[in-house]
């Protein structure tokens, strides 16, 4: 019998792969160890034996020198089997804990996100998946920490745009009424916090099932009068952890800017001869009614018209509004030109000439184009902030970010020199009023697609942002309606032609990387330019018009009744005299203080007079 013998296989094979694989098994699997082993050396003796192996006859030592080799033999491929056996196993196990570990690491993060709700990682198993999983936590969390920074100086460019618009309003209006411009504008934006605070932020971005029940979609249904600001973490997927609170109350702040944005339009429309209360109740029906419903709609993942959500939505695709053309510029355009069609027009804005068959517009000197220039710049140059920090993640989105800037600053200075050139053409006269509301104009027209266009298409939708803004100012002059800072046109007119044009020029690729990636496959959401059909162009005049509807129907309700009940104009006489007069303690003045410190010296050039004006 053979010196050695061969150790005895393993008693259990691994003949199938592991129960639960992720991905395919490996195309090629671990062969069978042998199911017979020479374990046992022959009960015989060979001396006594005769055996005929390939035609010859063995007996003896020549028969027991054939067993040996025979033997050695089979042992050798026993053991090339084993090796081959044992090299394929442990192939096979290391693969096998790659995919256990990937699949527990990819079913730890849709645990996490409450996704795969039958995964059950056990981490504390897993040294390994341990230590990935705290990396992902603390790269998600300073991910999510840079989106807070960059909402809240979108936030706080909100606020400055604010000012610039103020700015804008005074220089337009006339000398006898800044102070109450000023101070109506203040009183406005003041309670438009409180509205905001109390039910707007609510019924903008509270709960609600319209995705998985149908029900609702127009407006959320808690949260109001928080008192406590961390619980309103839980409306944005939050709870106790610290970057989702802070990126809760970067989003509130965010938005309530926009509002202030919405609710302050109609106050320029309406200056010189709205009252207070009318003009405070603008602000209330905006920040309470208005402006938090068509926020829901198109903002909130549950909105009706939403397009941040893959099932449910309008036409299969949603309306694009990345920062405001429709929920922004549109509502508050519509609300003021229904107050404005409802007050009427400043006192002898339009009059009747002896030689004219109807009323003559009168032109109003204004305070300062310079005031009006430099509160369109700050406008502008904030714009540029807030659109691309409208963009929901930011550290997502980088290339979406730059694009929206570049898209606003192409968009607006187009529509400016637009606007200016149909200004000469049909007047002779180049406006600065004109260069800075077209340049406003513009920003609403790519407030809606600046995140989805290329910068072809800004240009394009510049060019008849601009348009719209001049044809728009000149119907409201023919049908005499007074829109005091060019608002109405500047946002309302500019901001429907750029939500219907994002229609036409969605670039396919911009769109896959501001939204889900096979929405615009599945259902022709990009532009109609792009041969993306007309799905998109029916979806965002569907909105632009819904809009207009809901906005102009309130508004008109509550405005007209509030007129014929109470009235919402300054008495003539009052007017007549100039507001500031009435109700501010006088008119702005200026004296000269270098005259009064030194009359002397003004005395030889008065000619000996030192007399001061009063």
């Amino acid at each position: 019998s053979p010196t050695s013998v061969p150790v005895p296989a393993p008693t259990s094979v691994p003949t199938s792969g592991p129960s639960s694989v992720p991905t395919p098994a490996p195309s090629s699997l671990p062969i069978p160890a042998p199911t017979l082993s020479p374990t046992d050396t022959p009960d015989c003796d060979a001396s006594l034996m005769t055996a005929t192996f390939d035609g010859t006859t063995y007996t003896g030592a020549n028969l027991q020198f054939l067993i040996e080799i025979l033997w050695n033999s089979t042992k050798a491929e026993y053991d090339n089997v084993v090796e081959r056996w044992e090299n394929e196993r442990e192939m096979w196990e290391s693969e096998e804990t790659y995919l256990s570990d990937m699949n527990e690491i990819k079913c730890g993060l849709e645990y996490k996100n409450s996704s795969l709700g039958n995964c059950k990682p056990h981490w504390e198993k897993d040294s390994m998946s341990e230590k990935v999983l705290t990396t992902l936590k603390i790269a998600e969390s300073y991910n999510r920490m840079i989106d807070v920074v960059a909402t809240l100086t979108g936030a706080l460019f909100l606020y400055v745009a604010k000012f610039g618009y103020l700015a804008r309003t005074v220089g337009m209006v006339t000398v006898s009424s800044i102070k109450t411009t000023i101070v109506f504008d203040i009183l406005t934006s003041s309670l438009a916090v409180l509205a905001w605070w109390s039910f707007g932020y609510g019924l903008a971005f509270g709960k609600d099932n319209y995705p998985e029940s149908g029900d609702n979609g127009l407006y959320g249904g808690d949260n109001f009068f928080s008192t406590n600001f961390n619980d309103l973490s839980s409306l944005i997927g939050g709870g106790d952890d610290t970057t989702e609170s802070a990126k809760t109350h970067a989003d509130f702040l965010l938005h309530l800017g926009l509002s202030l944005i919405c609710a302050g339009i109609p106050v320029g429309t309406l200056a010189e001869r709205a009252t207070i209360q009318f003009t405070i109740l603008s602000a209330t029906i905006i920040g309470v009614v208005i402006y938090p419903v068509v926020a829901h709609v198109l903002w909130d993942e549950n909105g009706w018209f939403s397009p941040y959500r893959e099932k449910k939505l309008l036409f299969d695709c949603g309306v694009v509004d990345t920062a405001g053309a429709g929920v922004v510029h549109t509502t508050g355009a519509v609300v003021a030109l229904a107050a404005a069609v409802i007050i009427d027009a400043r006192r002898e804005r339009w009059t009747m000439n002896e030689d004219s068959a109807k009323p003559v517009l009168q032109p109003k000197p204004q305070y300062s184009p310079a005031f009006e220039a430099f509160g369109c710049v700050i406008v502008f140059m904030t714009s540029l902030a807030t659109t691309a920090f409208c963009v929901r993640e930011f550290t997502d989105d980088g290339a979406t970010v730059g694009r929206a800037i570049i898209n606003n600053l192409i968009c607006s200075g187009t529509s400016a020199f637009t606007a200016c050139i149909f200004g000469h053409y049909y007047t002779g006269v180049v406006s600065p009023q004109l260069a800075g509301g077209g340049m406003i104009a513009g920003t609403a027209t790519i407030a809606s697609g600046c995140a989805v266009v290329t910068p072809e298409g800004a240009f394009i939708m510049g060019f008849v942002g601009g348009i719209a803004y001049y044809m728009g100012g000149a119907l409201l002059i023919t049908i005499r309606v007074d829109d005091v800072s060019h608002a109405i046109s500047m946002h309302g007119f500019a901001g429907v032609v750029g939500l219907i044009m994002t229609g036409l020029f969605a670039d396919p690729v911009s769109y896959e990387q501001a939204f889900y990636d096979t929405r615009y496959y599945d259902s022709g959401c990009y532009g109609m330019f792009y041969n993306g059909g007309p799905t998109a162009v029916l979806t965002q005049s569907y909105g632009a018009m819904t809009i207009i509807a809901y906005a102009g129907t309130i508004s008109t309700l509550v405005f007209g009744i509030y007129h014929l009940a109470i009235g919402g104009r300054f008495p003539e006489k009052m007017l007549e005299q100039g507001l500031d007069s009435c109700r501010m303690g006088g008119e702005t003045s200026y004296t000269s203080t270098t005259h009064k410190h030194d009359p002397l010296k003004y005395a030889k050039i008065d000619g000996g007079n030192t007399e001061q004006d009063d």
